[in-house]
């Protein structure tokens, strides 16, 4: 499956975001798995990048409901994976959101990209 981007902000996080995950469905079948732990690398309203040490099943349709907290701003989705990648030890997924969460992330992505811009610089 090929995937583009056309989203307008991709963030990139400098220091990634902890966050938590569980697949909620594999192809057709409705699943309940323990929870994973991992990083948010990059966001977009359409979007994230996903770091774990866990490894997905692999040529399977696979559905997450990832949660995360940035600036005090608890964040859950329901994602799609669409591409997946091994780097080191890690594993990195593509997730796409299934709903539609653009406004909410422009906005604390913006206040994120804010705080970040203003913070003192340590020399």
């Amino acid at each position: 499956m090929r995937y583009k981007r056309h989203e307008t902000l991709r963030y990139q996080f400098k220091d990634p975001i902890p966050a938590s995950f569980k697949i909620i469905k594999i192809d057709d079948h409705h699943v309940d798995t323990a929870q994973g732990n991992g990083h948010i690398i990059n966001m977009s309203p359409g979007g994230l990048r996903l770091a774990t040490n866990l490894k997905l099943p692999a040529k399977q349709k696979i559905q997450l409901f990832v949660e995360t907290t940035i600036l005090n701003h608890s964040l859950h989705f329901i994602s799609d994976v669409v591409w997946t990648k091994a780097l080191g030890s890690a594993q990195h997924y593509g997730l796409t959101f299934i709903d539609d969460h653009h406004k909410e992330i422009m906005k604390i992505l913006k206040e994120y990209q804010k705080k970040q811009q203003n913070k003192p610089l340590h020399g």
